[in-house]
């Protein structure tokens, strides 16, 4: 196992999707590192209500304060849809929980929303059964992003959501939350191809060589299944998510309101120069949009494979046979869900600093995942602590 200290340095980097099968890539996560599960409770009502981009940003803002706390961006974390998924080093625990509570009760007081945060170490996850591997992906604008293996990650949220108590990040005497970083200035993405598909993907074998073929033909496609690209980037406005991103980046109703009212202007200001430069390649705003297009994470990786894609109704029908085929063989379980759009939340440091988190609409990978465990359920399954336990 790699020493802690230069776990994250020595990690390996993969290039390409077929990498993501090769088990021998992943590296073990240090036993003494912690595993923050933070994911929106109910978050099915909140779609029934229209406001998945509310959970959306939730999800991202956490791993917004979670970096910010930590004071690095080299942390490793998973941007979930209605959740992330963030592994710190035993130095930075406390900082990190106290940045996901403070965040907790702000969104609390802001949106309604109430989000679940727990922890479990590294360590407690391999003496219930599963491991925890790590590898990263270098993105052209400067961040690393996580890819999880071993079942690890899985049995995590299964633990902090069945045990609770024993899981539950310990309150601190001050809170407090930084999400500079987070932006919610972009409009809604149209599919160009037809529609966009999320999928989720998850592999009875840890060692996932089952999901081999569809990663090929997922590369295949490549990039023209990206959901963002220079030709569908809403280039319109005013911002329709704005609220959300100062909803959680402020506590006052006061500072809410001069904020909100001050990026709206200059968003107002900009988006005449965007529209007008959005198209040329040697232009500030040209360079930074195809950028944009090239740093979002729309494929992942946390022992499920998840992924938000733009695809046309014969593409759609091939994967979903190709699924389907690998399902009734007793590969993988999987859940699908389509939309006309996808979400995009921003963690901007800077012009050459930045990552997009995307998700489909209307619900995305909270209704796949929905689907999913509909796929993963049995006939026998019972539903308890001990069967939780057992299952891994």
């Amino acid at each position: 196992m790699i020493p802690a200290p230069d776990f994250y340095a020595r990690a390996p980097r993969m290039k390409s999707l077929a990498e993501w099968v090769e088990p021998e890539r992943f590296v073990a996560l240090p036993d003494d590192w912690r595993i923050f599960v933070a994911d929106v409770e109910d978050s099915t009502r909140a779609i029934e209500q229209g406001r998945y981009k509310e959970v959306n940003a939730l999800g991202a803002a956490c791993i917004v304060a979670a970096t910010n706390a930590c004071q690095s961006d080299r942390i490793p974390f998973v941007f979930g849809g209605d959740g992330t998924i963030v592994a710190a080093p035993p130095a930075s625990e406390a900082a990190v929980g106290s940045a996901l509570m403070a965040l907790r009760a702000r969104a609390l007081s802001t949106s309604g929303l109430r989000l679940r945060v727990g922890c479990i170490s590294a360590r407690d996850v391999r003496l219930h059964g599963a491991e925890v591997k790590m590898a990263l992906r270098k993105m052209p604008a400067g961040f690393e992003l996580a890819l999880f293996a071993g079942g690890g990650l899985s049995l995590a949220e299964d633990l902090i959501k069945t045990f609770p108590d024993k899981y539950q990040v310990a309150p601190t005497l001050d809170p407090q939350a930084s999400v500079d970083g987070l932006e919610c200035r972009w409009n809604d993405v149209p599919s160009a191809n037809g529609r966009i598909m999320t999928l989720l993907v998850k592999a009875r074998d840890p060692g996932l060589a089952e999901l081999r073929t569809l990663l090929a033909s997922l590369e295949e496609m490549s990039p023209f299944i990206n959901p963002v690209k220079t030709s569908n980037l809403p280039l319109t406005w005013p911002p329709a998510h704005l609220k959300t991103e100062i909803n959680y980046k402020h506590s006052e109703t006061l500072v809410r309101a001069l904020k909100y009212a001050g990026i709206w202007l200059l968003t107002g200001l900009f988006s005449g120069i965007v529209r007008k430069q959005a198209h040329k390649p040697d232009s500030a705003a040209g360079k930074y949009i195809a950028s944009l297009a090239e740093n979002t994470d729309h494929m992942k990786l946390d022992d499920v494979f998840r992924a938000v894609i733009d695809v046309s109704d014969d593409q759609a029908m091939r994967i979903e046979a190709m699924l389907q085929s690998l399902h009734d063989a007793g590969h993988v379980d999987y859940g699908i869900h389509y939309s006309d759009h996808a979400l995009m939340t921003c963690f901007v440091r800077s012009m050459q600093h930045h990552v997009h988190f995307v998700d489909g609409g209307n619900g995305g990978y909270a209704m796949a995942a929905q689907q999913l465990k509909r796929s993963l359920k049995r006939p026998d399954d019972v539903i308890s602590p001990e069967a939780v336990l057992a299952s891994h």
